[in-house]
């Protein structure tokens, strides 16, 4: 085989690597700079870069509304440029968003006004505290999104439930997983799963690499092109969070 012939099927190849990487637009995506802002102006940027799968971070507020923020802490004071001992308020957090001068931080509300009109766009939820919880009161609230929905979830014993309530497409996201590696590889593999989420240390790991008989990988957060090629061609890895690499 001579070199141009070869060099044709290393390009087909990575092409059709290429192809397969689902890219997922974390916190809304990244918007002038900012990273987290789980904002409108995010989400209208990662459309219109050709993004329909979008995780979004929820946070409780005072009165048991749900937000998209990622922590009433570190980034709560990145955002609003004020430290706060706990949660405000549903009205407190809305005041705080229309003042701000760069982004607007999307509530429950103003989710699901934007989504109204995308039926093309998968939100993938992100509920650190009281998951079930939420992702009952955003159904219960607005019915007609259940089917944008693709929630990740914590720990096994929540995966049941979940599908019990009428999600197909359901994501296991590992960060507050204590078990074993191994107990993942037996736990998940019954599992109808979207996906296994992890960090890039566990998806190099030898023992979750034997989820790939089973599920799909996903690896978050990739910001950088060689990382993302590194986990594309070496790990089998078929779909990335990202802050700002295009679509």
């Amino acid at each position: 085989m001579n070199f141009l012939l070869l060099l044709g099927f290393f390009c087909v190849m990575t092409s059709n690597a290429e192809n397969k990487i689902q890219m997922i637009a974390h916190a809304g995506g990244g918007y002038d700079g900012h990273n987290y802002s789980n904002s409108i102006e995010a989400l209208n940027g990662s459309y219109q870069g050709g993004f329909r799968y979008i995780e979004m971070d929820f946070s409780w507020t005072s009165d048991q509304q749900l937000v998209c923020l990622h922590d009433w802490d570190k980034t709560f004071k990145k955002i609003f440029k004020k430290k706060i001992k706990q949660a405000v308020s549903y009205a407190e957090f809305k005041q705080l968003v229309e003042e701000h001068p760069d982004f607007r931080s999307c509530t429950l509300d103003s989710l699901a006004q934007w989504l109204s009109n995308k039926p093309d766009v998968r939100i993938i939820t992100d509920i650190k505290y009281d998951n079930l919880q939420g992702i009952r009161l955003i159904i219960e609230k607005y019915p007609e999104l259940k089917s944008q929905l693709i929630p990740q979830f914590y720990q096994p014993e929540e995966y049941p439930i979940l599908k019990d309530m009428g999600f197909k497409d359901l994501i296991w996201i590992l960060y507050q997983y204590k078990g074993s590696k191994q107990s993942v590889i037996e736990l998940s593999r019954p599992m109808e799963l979207f996906a296994v989420s992890m960090r890039t240390s566990q998806a190099k790991n030898k023992t979750l690499q034997k989820l790939l008989k089973h599920h799909r990988i996903f690896v978050y957060t990739i910001n950088d092109e060689n990382s993302k090629i590194k986990l594309l061609e070496n790990y089998g890895v078929t779909g990335l969070y990202t802050d700002f690499l295009a679509h």
